[in-house]
């Protein structure tokens, strides 16, 4: 499988060193508006620089792209390779709006290309574990989640705070929340109230939101990005239920505790982007289902939007 890689940032050098590792797969195309660092990339992994997407997918040297582009370009891109017959996987989110979610996914099937989109937490090795032992009844049906995200550096793109281009804390961060939580109980949620706060004259950094799955079971939702300092990425998941408490911690730690005493799992050297890439390849060249899907990303949209309108009103919203 050919795979070119638009948006030589971090991810997108992360997504071309895996790809090394897969077989039967090469890079063969990176796009990005940096003639240099499309260069430095392809000088690493191979295939041939270009300035633009559409120039990539012109020239037909890839089979399949990995969109690693701010949240504005997505819906256009997905819908251009689309056009092009080039599978997609993309990073969350898979769009801005509903309604871009739903033109990617008339374009997804107009074309019969596979989409898939980049929730990553689905792939890592202590959060299936985890879906597994709340699946198996270890703590008893869920009754609680707790789920927080915080990470800090001044040094961010412009964009991530333009609420034009889909910045902002739920644009961010929201998304891997939305589609991780209800994946990890086993259950939907159905109603979202929210509250965002931030610095004056941008997009919101902060964001608390409650939620409610349709059983019954409650959520809390902590987001924050600082804008004046450093400090490293913090995640911390904690499921409540009937028979015990499981514990998800940045780095890759599980630990479970019930009446059949504590449990802990350390998972810090998972390769879960080699899980997340193999999965994709194997729906782009196999009878393998791509999932997470566009319908996943859209759920996730669908959800960010609700929050949005909740922060907006200071009512919350039910999810149809």
């Amino acid at each position: 499988m050919r795979l070119g890689i638009v948006g030589a940032g971090i991810m997108g050098a992360k997504v071309a060193a895996t790809a090394e590792r897969l077989p039967g797969v090469r890079v063969t195309a990176v796009a990005d508006p940096v003639a240099e660092r499309a260069a430095a990339l392809t000088d690493r992994s191979g295939g041939i620089p270009f300035a633009g997407f559409q120039e990539l997918l012109d020239s037909g040297a890839v089979d399949a792209v990995y969109l690693g582009l701010p949240h504005d370009g997505h819906a256009d891109a997905c819908v251009e390779a689309a056009a092009s017959g080039v599978h997609v996987l993309i990073d969350k989110p898979l769009c801005n709006t509903v309604a871009e979610a739903d033109r990617i996914i008339a374009a997804r099937d107009a074309a019969g290309i596979v989409l898939m989109v980049g929730f990553s937490y689905r792939f890592r090795a202590e959060w299936l574990a985890a879906r597994g032992l709340v699946a198996d009844g270890v703590i008893g049906e869920p009754l609680s989640v707790t789920d927080v995200i915080v990470e800090a550096t001044p040094d961010t793109p412009p964009w991530y705070w333009d609420t034009g281009r889909g910045g902002g804390i739920l644009q961010l961060q929201s998304h891997h929340c939305f589609d991780r939580l209800p994946w990890l109980v086993g259950m939907p949620l159905a109603e979202l109230t929210c509250r965002t706060t931030g610095l004056a004259g941008e997009a919101e950094s902060a964001a608390a939101i409650t939620g409610t799955f349709a059983p019954g079971a409650v959520a809390g939702i902590s987001l924050s990005f600082g804008r004046t300092h450093v400090a490293g990425p913090r995640s911390l998941t904690v499921v409540q239920g009937s028979a015990g408490q499981l514990r998800i911690e940045q780095g890759g730690a599980l630990a479970v505790s019930s009446n059949a005493g504590e449990r802990a799992e350390s998972y810090a050297d998972d390769d879960w982007l080699h899980r997340q890439l193999s999965a994709f390849v194997a729906a782009c060249t196999g009878p393998e289902p791509a999932v997470p899907a566009a319908e996943d990303g859209r759920l996730a949209v669908v959800c960010a939007a609700a929050a949005a309108e909740s922060a907006r009103t200071g009512q919350p919203v039910r999810l149809s």
